[in-house]
């Protein structure tokens, strides 16, 4: 392989590591502004977090949800919808799942009743996403505004039921009865991570095999790519927005029904994770790859459980995560504008050396331009499968 060619296959890659890197000296700066030490941190960071067992297994934890999440995600990005109600979806799953599970266990084997659960979570992001679907496709209405809405209405609706429809009578603080430690997901051979975890690779490689191998996962890339041109073919361009809007918002049920059934064992009214934020920063950072997001997903959710690692010992606050996340995501943006200005010299030098370039490698995914800039989520990240 030529070099300019090696050049075009790597340079997502290499984009979004920059940004990483950006983001951490961005972030160094910022603790010395503060008076910190950024060597001392980050050592603490990467030390706590991935030198010893306890951070492993809390980051493989916290990485089951943010992956079921992430994946749903990317088939709303991929056909060009912007799911911003992550975060709402997730708490109306995961208290419809709490719901489920609690009047069922005990009544019906404890497998029956994880599926049970997990349909109920599934159902409920599900739910919670027709309202902003239909008004999309319907009235036309942006379903960035719309969705960011619906985060505060699930934010009350779920704390106003929590705190009395479905509040457990037996106790004081707002939250749905308890399921017993017995009964929540088995952990994966001892290792203290639950099977929710098998769950969330899963999500990943359903959403890798939906673009590359089905008609819907083409349809879904040509609507996010070209909306004009997925018209013009005559595909069901409302429908399939409204099926990735409901697609991504059960993912995020499902992501709710996990941490229920998997960590917390019941739905409590003050409880809001927040893995909204750190979804879009992972699948973009990811270049809306099914496959990357893996990785990706495990280095984010070892910065979170890193990131409070180290908060206590240097007094500072956990939103310092927040931070490199947002930072993360600008100097993302920053390398995805270099990128498209300075690739096309390097594809056009590699044409001329071999006559053609793929932008196709079956193992990381189409790394070439993702057409025309039209505000659509494949535009920013310039990625991901091709069927």
């Amino acid at each position: 392989m030529n070099q300019p060619s090696r050049l075009l296959r790597l340079a997502p890659l290499l984009s979004s590591l920059l940004a990483i890197l950006g983001a951490f000296v961005a972030g160094g700066i910022f603790l010395l502004l503060r008076g910190r030490d950024p060597l001392a941190a980050y050592d603490i960071l990467f030390r706590r977090g991935l030198g010893t067992s306890y951070g492993i297994t809390e980051t493989l934890i916290r990485m089951a949800p943010l992956l079921i999440m992430s994946a749903g995600l990317l088939v709303a990005l991929r056909a060009g919808v912007w799911n911003i109600g992550l975060d709402g979806q997730l708490l109306v799953g995961a208290l419809t799942s709490a719901i489920a599970a609690s009047a069922v266990v005990g009544k019906v084997p404890t497998p029956a009743m994880w599926l049970i659960a997990a349909v109920a979570g599934a159902l409920g992001g599900l739910l919670w996403a027709v309202v902003p679907g239909v008004l999309r496709v319907r009235w036309g209405l942006n379903e960035i505004i719309t969705t960011l809405m619906m985060n505060y209405v699930a934010l009350n609706v779920t704390a106003w039921l929590v705190k009395g429809p479905v509040k457990d009578p037996a106790v004081v603080p707002p939250q749905t009865r308890l399921i017993p430690l017995e009964d929540r997901l088995p952990q994966i051979g001892g290792s203290g991570v639950h099977i929710g975890l098998i769950v969330g690779l899963l999500s990943a490689l359903a959403v890798g095999f939906l673009f590359r191998r089905t008609v819907p996962g083409f349809m879904f890339d040509v609507l996010g790519r070209n909306r004009a041109a997925a018209v013009h073919a005559g595909m069901p361009v409302n429908r399939l927005t409204l099926a990735a809007l409901l697609v991504s918002g059960a993912f995020a049920g499902l992501a709710g029904a996990n941490d229920i059934l998997g960590v917390k064992g019941l739905f409590q009214g003050n409880w809001n994770p927040g893995y909204g934020f750190a979804a879009f920063a992972l699948v973009y950072l990811a270049r809306l790859n099914s496959l990357w997001i893996i990785p990706f997903a495990y280095f984010l959710s070892f910065l979170s459980i890193g990131g409070e690692m180290m908060a206590r010992p240097l007094n500072m606050p956990t939103a310092f995560v927040d931070i490199l996340e947002g930072l993360m995501l600008l100097f993302f943006a920053v390398a995805v504008y270099l990128e498209r200005r300075f690739l096309p010299a390097a594809r056009l030098a590699g044409e001329t050396e071999t006559g053609a370039v793929s932008t196709e490698d079956p193992d990381l995914g189409s790394l070439g331009d993702a057409g025309p800039a039209t505000g659509q989520g494949t535009a920013l990240a310039g990625g991901g499968e091709r069927p």
